[in-house]
């Protein structure tokens, strides 16, 4: 089973270096990587095509659109989604491809821990991206995070892929989506771990980035739209 490893970039010349040699330090032997840059004026293209010759440029200012792209690119049969600021383990894509030998799941979600984590980042990772992931999914509230997820590619194109006119949540709104529309099943799996980074909550505060997804949630249930620029939200 071919898996398709897919990182939307823009200007992360100081993290998408670590990320994508902690991909390719994977023993899985069916793979490829696909890093969809989003316009950078930095090294972040330069860096990229040390450790993969696919680097779309696109101009896009959020990373569903990105995303979408290079799952079209992909011909693989599972698609597999993370960020240019996380790192993963040396068996993330073989675990993720093994979800995957049962033919009723269409998407596989992990949990997140923080990279360089200070203790009140390990608090709040845990709670957001652990605990908060797979109570929800009880429910059948799934929340596929994209720093660590994958789809089986025919049910995610069948379903439109991300919403490309959401620059954020574009993940939780897909995964709930996918459930809705009863393409299979939906697994979170606690074992699956990424690690991401902590900068955004370092920057902004966790404060602010929870007020400002509180309102994402309401605008995504009540239809409003979800359009600030997400790309630009974090200082690179």
């Amino acid at each position: 089973m071919k898996v398709s490893v897919i990182i939307p970039a823009y200007n992360e010349e100081k993290d998408i270096g670590k990320c994508l040699k902690s991909i390719k330090e994977n023993k899985y032997k069916n793979f490829d990587v696909i890093v969809v840059d989003a316009g950078s004026t930095d090294k972040t293209i330069e860096i990229a095509k040390e450790y993969t010759d696919r680097v779309l440029s696109v101009h896009t200012s959020a990373p569903g659109p990105a995303r979408n792209i290079g799952v079209k690119e992909s011909d693989a049969e599972v698609v597999a989604f993370t960020d240019a600021d996380t790192v993963v383990a040396a068996n993330w894509v073989a675990e993720m491809a093994a979800k995957f030998t049962d033919p009723d799941v269409v998407g596989v979600g992990g949990v997140l821990r923080p990279l360089e984590p200070r203790l009140l980042d390990k608090i709040m990772f845990k709670i957001n991206s652990d605990l908060w992931y797979r109570f929800t999914a009880i429910f059948g509230f799934f929340q596929l995070g994209t720093p660590n997820c994958a789809y089986r590619r025919d049910a995610f194109l069948e379903v439109g892929g991300f919403d490309e006119t959401m620059s954020m949540l574009e993940d939780t709104e897909l995964s709930l989506r996918m459930g809705r529309e009863k393409r299979g099943k939906i697994i979170i799996d606690k074992s699956l771990i990424a690690y991401n980074s902590a900068r955004r909550f370092k920057q902004e505060g966790y404060l602010r980035v929870f007020l400002r997804y509180l309102k994402a949630y309401f605008n995504m249930f009540t239809k409003r739209g979800v359009k600030s620029e997400h790309f630009d939200v974090i200082d690179h």
